[in-house]
């Protein structure tokens, strides 16, 4: 399952928020939510992709998917997704209106370009929007919600 959630990528999102987090003076527990926010959001993303994309990564021999190798079975990988997806929405709005809704934009422009934004002229739509509204969230995760400064945007 680690695998399949694009592991590398997954885990460097997840230690830039926590890191951003404690920049911003976002307090522990709180910061705590703001890691497991991002890493449920980025593993569903993961398994999303995997799951969605497991029928074209057959057919073109991806043996480096888990899914190709018979390891993993796209509806685990769905159930996996929907249960990720259930815990970035508990944890992100957890922190408050603003910042859990801010983190849930990147979750859903991950989900977006899974489902078939990346093979449209649409493609980097998802990654503005998502990693812009990232370190937004965030922030907005310290006290008083301040907003994020353009530049971190």
């Amino acid at each position: 399952m680690a695998r399949a959630t694009h592991l590398e990528p997954t885990l460097a999102v997840t230690t830039v928020a926590v890191l951003l987090a404690v920049a911003a003076g976002v307090p522990a527990g709180r910061t705590a939510l703001v890691g497991v926010a991002v890493l449920a959001g980025q593993a569903a993303i993961g398994w999303c992709n995997d799951w969605l994309d497991a029928d074209r990564d057959r057919a073109v021999g991806r043996t480096d998917k888990p899914v190709v190798q018979g390891v993993l079975t796209p509806g685990l990988l769905r159930n996996a997704t929907v249960a990720a997806v259930a815990v970035a929405v508990g944890t992100s709005l957890a922190l408050g209106l603003v910042p859990g809704l801010l983190l849930l934009v990147l979750v859903a422009s991950g989900l977006a370009y899974d489902a078939g934004l990346k093979r449209t002229a649409l493609s980097p739509l998802p990654y503005l929007t998502g990693f812009g509204a990232l370190p937004a969230g965030v922030v907005a995760a310290a006290p008083g919600a301040p907003a994020a400064p353009w530049w971190l945007v």
